[in-house]
């Protein structure tokens, strides 16, 4: 990544990326997709239990962040003979992390769930569905890091062809372990998040096989998992504030859906078909955050701070200029998207149109935020994208959706013209 055009690298390492991110998805859609076979009660245990995992799932996000910045430097200084180490001391801490969390999950999911409201005919169900994914979850966050990390150096493809025979796995376990088959026994809605523990169990050794085969990279050796405890504090003192950064955004978003829901049931479904559409959108912009996290981070190491430089600022052009021409593209076919999204709810389409019309023509000032914060990132700079992303959202998003909302005859608008406040902000920042 430090030579050549750097448009046609960004490109390179961006698409996989992307694909594998919007890929992540299908796992809740597979088991939803299942679940729903059970009846409205399964189904609502796993959507009532969504929101807490979520915010884990980001927790392990921002962790990996620390793998993929200290392997991209160390990359692009042709530092070869550190990257073992870097590599497995990095899977330490998230295990170690990842551990933590999961005991954390375990002992608190269900006073949780109660403090969110689920009624006590789902309680069971959703606190036995989070019990099974939590002991799952030091395989996915170390799955995740080592996403992160072959990202970093370049290999994009097979992170994306893993991922892709995981989701192929879940939807044939799905079934098999929910419903029953032969001697197993049906397992109902823990039965979609065994098979989803399974599928991401097998995936990191997949991925950890690779890694000790001497194919990649990254040439793993059982000696280099002899713990390091300056290394392992130098990488937590990355991925921290980038696990803050990644959590509060998602609790921020549980918010602003808590604050169109106070203006009824109508906003509140609103929000949730219209965000869909931004957030498939999001995805390419994650995917252009993280190829430009590598892409600087690989320059940075070698020295190069011109061509990293050069290397965000594309980046942000790029990000700016694709996602706006799709933006105003989509604009004359929203009302067709959302009674796609929500077939026969008119009044829904109406507000979910709206809602998507406010955003859409900010569509590449939103992207922009995104690549500028990777290219932070890339630089070793985790605690100044955490602060630029708490500033947009704690001094621009929440206080601009409560006070249009609530202080304004606009009412819901507020949280809808949220987004393109906060994220030009955030843009100017960065």
């Amino acid at each position: 990544m430090t030579e050549g055009p750097l448009f046609g690298i960004l490109l390179r390492v961006a698409l996989p990326i992307t694909l594998t991110n919007l890929s992540q998805s299908a796992f809740e859609i597979i088991n939803a997709f299942w679940v729903g076979r059970l009846g409205a009660g399964a189904i609502a245990a796993v959507a009532a239990s969504g929101p807490l995992f979520t915010v884990l799932i980001s927790l392990g996000s921002g962790l990996s962040t620390a793998g993929a910045v200290l392997i991209a430097q160390h990359a692009g200084a042709r530092r070869h003979h550190v990257l073992d180490h870097v590599a497995a001391q990095t899977l330490l801490m998230v295990a170690s992390m990842a551990t933590v969390f999961a005991l954390l999950g375990e002992g608190f999911s269900s006073p949780l769930l109660r403090l969110v409201g689920v009624e006590p005919a789902i309680h069971d169900l959703a606190a036995h569905y989070l019990h099974i994914r939590y002991v799952g979850m030091v395989p996915m966050f170390c799955f995740m890091a080592t996403q992160a990390m072959l990202q970093a150096v370049g290999e994009v493809r097979f992170t994306m062809l893993v991922q892709l025979g995981a989701i192929a796995c879940n939807a044939l376990l799905d079934p098999l372990l929910i419903f029953g088959f032969g001697p197993l026994p049906p397992l109902g809605v823990g039965g979609a998040a065994l098979a989803t523990v399974l599928v991401q169990a097998g995936a990191l050794a997949v991925g950890l096989q690779h890694l000790l085969s001497g194919r990649s990279a990254l040439h793993l050796r059982l000696h280099d998992f002899r713990p390091d405890f300056a290394h392992m504090r130098r990488a937590a003192s990355l991925g921290v504030p980038a696990c803050i950064e990644q959590g509060i955004r998602t609790f921020s978003s549980v918010l602003l859906m808590s604050l169109a829901a106070g203006f009824g049931t109508l906003a509140l479904a609103a929000y949730g078909v219209g965000t869909r559409l931004l957030f498939l959108w999001f995805s390419p912009m994650v995917g252009l955050s993280i190829a430009t996290a590598a892409v600087v981070g690989q320059n940075i190491g070698a020295g190069l701070e011109a061509r990293a430089r050069a290397a965000a600022k594309l980046s942000a052009w790029l990000a700016f200029l694709s996602l706006t021409a799709v933006g105003l593209l989509l604009v004359p076919f929203v009302p067709l998207i959302m009674r796609t999204l929500a077939p026969g709810q008119d009044a829904v389409i109406a507000e979910a149109s709206r809602f998507a019309w406010i955003y859409l023509p900010f569509l590449g000032v939103l992207a922009v935020p995104q690549a500028l914060l990777g290219a932070f990132r890339g630089a070793g700079s985790t605690t100044q994208s955490m602060t630029i992303s708490i500033a947009m959202q704690w001094l621009f998003q929440m206080p601009s959706a409560w006070i249009i909302a609530m202080a304004t005859p606009l009412g819901v608008l507020g949280v809808w013209w949220s987004y393109p406040i906060a994220n030009t902000a955030g843009a100017l920042l960065c």
